[in-house]
This record gives C-alpha cells, structure tokens and sequence, in this order.
C-alpha cells in the first residue's frame, strides 16, 4: 500500500495497520518495537564508525531473529516475538561493547509548569523508565494541594528511586541580582516546601530560568546538595564545558559536582538524527559519558521514543538514570570548571521589555530598597534583644524577603515599611541604658553595618546645632533645616545633641564655591554648560579623575554593503545635555549642594527630556551624592541595551580594570555588560573610583573608558534616580550597602545613653568582612542566650581576625547554612578568632559566658 500526503509517523502506521485487517493486536502494539530496534540499528552502525571501529555485527543471526519476531507478532505470539526482540537488541548491545564497555548516562528532563500539572505529566511519570522532574517549591506545594493523585504518584516513584527531582528554590527569581540572605532564603523556603508538599528534599539543585553566578557553590554544599545542573533553558548566555560531569568551582574555592552541558531538545528530529555523534563525541572526550534531554511533557519527537523503548531492552546507547544516581554513582568528576563572572550574560533587561514587565530597572530597585530595610529592621530588633536580655517570640513565618520578580507574581512577600524600621529604632532605643544626667532632646542614628560609617543626617526639630565632638564632624542649617555630618560606629549608634555652642566652630570653611564643591578628599567642578559634572579633583594626583552626564542613547545607522562595522558603540548616537539653571544650594561647613536644570538635546537640537540634578557633598565624606529627575519627551526604543537614558561617567585611563559585586564579593569582569546591584569599580593608576548604584543594576562599558547606568530604557515608568561616585574608598560594600539605605536618625527625648554619645556593641577587626545578618540565639523559653550570624568576606582575598562583643563569649561555633555545628572557634574573653577564605560565607553561633 502506498501512503501520500502524511508526515507524521503514527498517523502512516495507524493508516498501514487500518489497511490490513490480518493484523492482530500484538502486532500492532509492538509496531514502534520494530521501529525501535531499526533505528538502534543504524545508530550503532554509525556510532561503531564515529568511534573508528570497524563492525563486527553477526548479521545473519540479527537477521534470522529479526525476521522470527516479526512471524511471532504476525502470529499473535507475544511472548515470543519479544524474546526475538530482545536477542536482536542484545547483539547490538555486544556490538557496542567492542569498542565502549561502559553505559553511557542519559538523563530524562521533564519540564513542569502550572498549565502541565495534568494527566500527561501524569503518564509520563508512570512511563516506566527513570525521569527527572524539573520544578520549584511552590509548584511542588501546588501539586500537593491541588493534584493529590499526583503527588501520591511521584512521592511513590521517588521512593522507589524511579524519579529524580531537580530545582531547589521556591520560586527562580533574578538570582544573580540578589543578595546572598535573599538567595539563602528562596532555597531554604525551598527545601522547606519540597518536603512538606512531596516528603522529599532535592539533592541536585537546577532551574529552567537563567541565573547561575560562582556564589552559589558554597551554598548549595552548605545545604547538602550532591549536585547541580550547569545549564538554563531560558534565554541568556552561560559558559560551557567540554565534559559533561564537571566540578563547579565557587569564589571561595569549594566546588560541587555539575552537569555542565546544555540538555538537547527531544522535541527536534535534527537531535537523533545526530544522536550517534553527539554520543560518541561523549564516550571519546568526556570522563563520564554522558546526554541529557529536556521536554514537556508528552512532547516529544517519535524518535525519543523510539530511544525510550531501546533502553528498556537494553543499554545499547545508554542506561536512562535520576540524577541522584548520576551524580552520587558514577565517578568522581575529575575536570574543574572555573568559569569567568564575565561568561555570564542575563536576559533579564531584554525579557522585562519584551514581556511588557513593569519598571524594568525601578523593579529592581524596589527589591533592593525592601530587602535593605528588612536588613536594618531584622538586625536592629536582634540588637535590642540582646541588649536588654527581653524575650523572643517563637513564630512560624514564611520568607519575607522579596525576589521581585514579575513573572512569578505567586511570590509570597511580608509587608514591610519605613514604620517596620522606626518600630526596630525605638526598641534599640529602649533597650540602650541610659546615664543619670537630665534628659535632652536629641536624634539616635544607629549603624547596623560593622564598619564606622561617616554619612549626612538631618535634625530639624534640634533646637540648637550640635557641638563638632564625636560623633559630630561638622554641623550646619539652610534656611530650612539643620543638619550635621557625623560618624557611627560598626554595630553602634550616635546620639546628636543640641548645644548652645553648636556651629561656633570659624576654621571650617563652606563647602561651596560658586560652582564648585569641596571637601577634604575631593574637588568637584559642575560645567557651565551642560550642567554636569565636568571634573573631580584629588589633593595627591593630577589630572581629572571624573566626568559625568545625562544622556539618551540611540541606536545609530546600520552600515550599508562593503562598509566595516564598527560595533555597537562606534555606531550608537548620544545627545546633548544643555544647563538651563545652575543654582547654588547649601553652603555650609557641613554639607554643600548645588542644584543644576536644563534639557537633554539630539543632534538636531530636538528636546528629548528635561532634567533636573542635585550634587551633594558632606564634610569628611569620599562620597558625592548625585540625585537625577528625568522627564521625556520621546521614549528610547525598545532595544534596552541600545536605546536608553542613562547616567554616563567618562575617566581618562583606558586601561583602568573595572570590577563589580557578585552577592555582594567582589569580581573582576572585563565585559561590555555589567550586572551590578551595588558597585562598580574602576581601579586606574592614579587610584579606585568607585560608583555606588543605590540598587539599579544595569550598566554598560563602552569605548574602554565610559560606563553607562540605564536608568530608563523603554517601558520604564520612574523618573527619579540616586546614585554616588565615592573617591579612593578603602572597601566599596560597606558603603555601598550604606548608600542603597540606612535607618533615618530617630528623634527621642532622654537622657544620654551610658555608654557615651557613641558606641558599638559588635566589631570585626577585619574590614574585608561583613556580618550579613544578626539574630538572637535563645533557650527554650525564648530567652536570648548569644546570637546567631553570618560572615561574607567581601573583597575576594583571605581574611583572619575576630569578632568582639559588648559580653564575654563561652563558646562560638561555624554551622552549614541548616544551622548544624561543624567547628568550634576559638574563643579569647569577648572575642571570637576566625579565618574566611576568599569569598567566603559562614553562619555562626555564639553562646555567651
């Protein structure tokens, strides 16, 4: 019979077969048997040819058997014609092992969404061979409450070991812009959410969306993963290997095992059609041979399942296995990849556009602002605690930590506001005890990072200024406030209060003059003519460190045929700014502004937008405040990379490094795109300039020597911006962290605290290091007995010192991130040693005398 007009190869047979009516049903049934065996056939063929062999296949016996289980099924002789079957794939299976006597791993990825949690997630599940689920958290819990035939199916086939799980996180944010609390928290929850909803917690961490960053290895060892999977199937650009099983290699050095090759799609025909090579490119070069592939489910090419059906024969082409089994079985990975932050490219931007995300930057933003009062708010309560020995409350939360991300709009956030962080203060306050002088009214501003912090606080209710003593460095008011540059210690806290000898200090001198700024560490000179900054000044180099502008970038004119293509930034077109207003602000010996307005001009002097600038300088501070508003005229287009506002910095040094931070460690990256929630370095000859995002995270490198900060690419809804340049700062993440937020001085009436204007309750004598959380360690009945936190070394190199607390110490322990002891620390009085590796993350417990 000839068939026309079909492609599909089930819709030929089942016309083949309705066309025959002799055909009894076990023919039918083992029809893709057949085609099973033909296609591992001709795939052992090739592959016995790819690998340099010559075929030593008994081909009369093949044939003699193949023609026998064809009889059989003819004859309705089930039984028999899979026997046949079997002696036919096992002859290919000894053909195979002339010149490859290992199996090689294949491992089935089942990709789960929402829309697939139904009946063919269900049969695929149920299909006999082992799979791989690759879910998140809150799917699992979705499952669990809402498919319970599911959830019995997969909590059976993991107990029987017939299933894998991969993911790890409760749901797959921008993990690459989030902190390293964040990142801890989504994978905990995550845990937490696999075991209620299934009973099982993953060991191989993965996730469909993009986001892997050299942060995450020691984290997922501290969690108990055995494995990861060093592949995405979103858009982005990842680093390959030429191994399949890999050791991952983290900042800090630890390293896990890792599949490091993208899964093939087993949708395509183009994938099995090259099976053969891609298999013998793997036995010949790999130290564990192995091919992944990812679908749908029950969305497959006929040809996977014609592989399928192979291995449940034999392993001819391979042994399909979980990945448990993988990574716990077979051998030990004996290739580091130590891949580059620079390999790595985040479609994040690109995708906030294209899906029609809201506040493609301000979104972020938004998350940065959260977590960063969360931060405050969380460590500030521990503090009281522990000062005033009051109890804990003992509640079951979910995590409060915001990831942010629009397409997971199920995320589970706390509530929390800039009350949240003045209910933290005036707990911190009452706890604090106090002298027996009168009381005063005054301003408390607490630090909650643990190095000094010199920064701007406003005090409009002070009746007097303050007195320049610490913690006061300098103090002064405009016609509409007063204010004071101070310093707070690590840990510690500032009380400002009035004096009637406030101010009286003459030897200060005002920090502006007409259209410069200056303080002790910097000279800042704003153009006449653009309004912007047309250079900074040290006192111990020559030579203008910094320029800064305001800019819409434009995509420029497409070269025509035989014209050399530049790149992206030799073709891009910049505008114009053009000052309309320059007007002196504050002039004091505490703090200088200048307030800058004008237009944002194309080449054919078309208004693009308006914009407004303040520049903000405190006494003794290496850091200038710039505060933007921006409003358009024309939108840029939807390229965001290519067509944005941004906030352009030019420096001389071509040659100058650029560095960045990834959750929160500082990495080199030498690409034309930046992804940095932080800071961005540039370290040249002359010194380290240092822009402090304020949680806006995208960044573009051009010509070698100028950087862009996207504030508004298309669909971008904020107008205002903050950002900061910091001059030769010894460590950037402290300030950084300080920039993005910090609690606001908080008005009180009370005596002096005891301990004196200014004090600190912890301190590290390592400046590289920072404490990244603080929680009181309690008893049973809730009584805090020590605290618990968390160390990151924060500038990539070793760091040895100790931590000093406000009591004595009996015993302080490093934990994994479940909160289980590893090692005792040594302990000197109030002093707790440690060493960290660089890049290093560790919990610690500490228990008081």
């Amino acid at each position: 019979m000839l068939v026309k007009g079909l492609t599909d190869r089930q819709e030929i047979v089942t016309k083949l077969l309705a066309s025959l009516p002799e055909i009894n049903e076990v023919a039918a049934r083992l029809a893709p048997d057949f085609y099973a065996l033909g296609y591992c056939y001709l795939q052992v063929e090739l592959l016995t040819r790819q690998m340099r062999y010559s075929s030593s296949l008994d081909e009369i016996y093949f044939e003699n058997k193949t023609v026998d289980a064809a009889k059989a099924a003819a004859e309705g002789n089930e039984e028999e014609a899979k026997n046949c079957l079997q002696a036919c794939f096992d002859v290919l299976m000894e053909e195979r092992n002339q010149y490859y006597s290992v199996d090689a791993s294949l491992l089935d990825f089942v990709l789960v969404a929402e829309s697939t949690l139904n009946d063919s997630l269900l049969a695929e599940i149920e299909g006999g061979l082992p799979i791989n689920l690759w879910i998140s958290g809150a799917l699992a819990e979705k499952v669990a409450a809402e498919h319970p035939q599911l959830k019995e199916v997969i909590s059976q086939k993991l107990a029987d070991k017939q299933i894998g799980i991969v993911g790890g996180e409760w749901i797959e944010g921008p993990l690459n812009l989030l902190d390293p609390e964040t990142v801890l928290e989504n994978l905990l929850h995550g845990q937490k959410a696999y075991e209620r909803a299934l009973g099982y917690t993953p060991k191989v961490f993965g996730r469909r969306r993009f986001g892997m960053t050299a942060f995450i290895p020691q984290v997922l060892r501290g969690l108990g993963y055995v494995g990861a999977i060093h592949a995405t199937l979103d858009e982005g650009k990842l680093p390959v290997s030429n191994q399949g099983k890999a050791r991952w290699e983290g900042v800090d050095g630890s390293t896990i095992d890792t599949l490091a090759k993208f899964p093939l799609d087993a949708t395509k025909p183009e994938t099995f059609l090259s099976l053969f090579s891609k298999l013998g490119e793997a036995m010949d070069g790999e130290h564990v041979a192995t091919l992944a592939f990812a679908h749908w489910p029950k969305i497959t090419s006929p040809w996977y399942e014609d592989l399928k059906t192979i291995a449940r024969y034999g392993n001819s082409l391979g042994e399909f296995t979980t990945v448990e089994h993988y990574f716990e079985e077979t051998d030990t990975a004996t290739y580091h990849g130590n891949f580059k932050p620079e390999d790595y490219r985040t479609p994040w931007l690109k995708q906030s556009i294209v899906r029609r995300q809201p506040g493609p930057v301000s979104q972020h933003l938004a998350r940065e602002q959260f977590n960063a009062r969360l931060d405050v708010a969380t460590k500030l309560e521990a503090l009281a605690h522990l000062v005033a020995g009051t109890s804990v409350a003992k509640e079951e939360t979910g995590p409060i930590r915001s990831i942010h991300d629009p397409a997971n709009p199920s995320q589970h956030e706390g509530p929390l506001d800039e009350s949240a962080v003045q209910a933290a203060c005036q707990a911190m306050a009452s706890a604090l005890p106090r002298s027996d002088q009168s009381k005063h009214q005054a301003y408390l501003s607490f630090n909650t990072l643990n190095s000094l912090r010199t920064r701007g606080a406003f005090l409009p209710d002070l009746r007097e200024l303050p007195v320049n003593e610490s913690p006061v460095i300098s103090s002064g008011h405009d016609s509409k406030q007063k204010f004071a540059s101070i310093e707070v210690p690590g840990c510690g806290f500032g009380w400002i209060a009035g004096d009637p000898r406030g101010g009286a200090d003459r030897k200060q001198k005002s920090m502006l003059d007409g259209h410069v700024l200056r303080n002790e560490f910097m000279e800042v000179h704003i153009h006449p003519e653009t309004g912007g900054i047309k250079s900074i000044y040290d006192y111990k180099t020559r030579g203008n460190r910094l320029s800064q502008q305001l800019s819409l970038r434009m995509p420029g004119k497409k070269q025509g045929a035989g014209e050399r293509y530049l790149g992206p930034d030799a073709s891009a077109v910049y505008s114009r700014m053009i000052v309309t207003q320059i007007d002196p602000g504050t002039s004091s010996p505490a703090m200088g502004e200048i307030h800058t307005q004008g237009r944002i001009v194309s080449a054919e002097d078309e208004v693009m937008a308006t914009y407004k600038q303040t520049y903000r300088l405190w006494r003794s501070s290496r850091v200038l405040e710039i505060d933007i508003e921006l409003d358009l005229k024309v939108d840029p287009k939807s390229l965001p990379w290519d067509s944005h506002y941004c906030c352009r910095l030019a420096w001389g040094d071509e040659a100058a490094l650029t560095y960045h931070d990834v959750q929160w460690v500082r990495t080199r990256c030498s690409g034309r795109r930046i992804e940095a929630s932080n800071y961005v370095e540039i370290e040249a000859a002359h010194g380290k300039t240092t822009l402090l995002t304020g949680g806006i995270p995208f960044h573009l490198r051009n010509h070698g020597h100028m950087l862009d900060s996207i504030l508004i690419p298309h669909g971008e809804t904020q107008r205002k911006f903050r950002l900061g340049i910091g001059l030769d700062l010894p460590y950037s993440l402290p300030a950084a962290r300080d920039f993005v937020y910090q609690a606001p001085p908080m008005l009180e009436s009370a005596a002096m605290p005891a301990a004196g204007k200014s004090s600190w309750l912890l301190h590290l004598e390592a400046k590289n290091v920072l404490l990244t959380s603080l929680n009181p360690l309690t008893d049973d009945a809730g009584s805090p007995i020590g605290f618990q936190t968390k160390m990151l070394e924060t500038e990539g190199r070793p760091a040895k010192g100790a931590i000093r607390c406000f009591r004595k110490v009996k015993e302080a322990h490093l934990c994994d991130f479940h909160g289980n002891r590893i090692t005792r620390c040594e302990v000197d009085g109030d002093r707790i040693l440690f060493q960290l590796a660089p890049g290093q993350w560790y919990p610690l417990d500490v228990v008081w005398a």
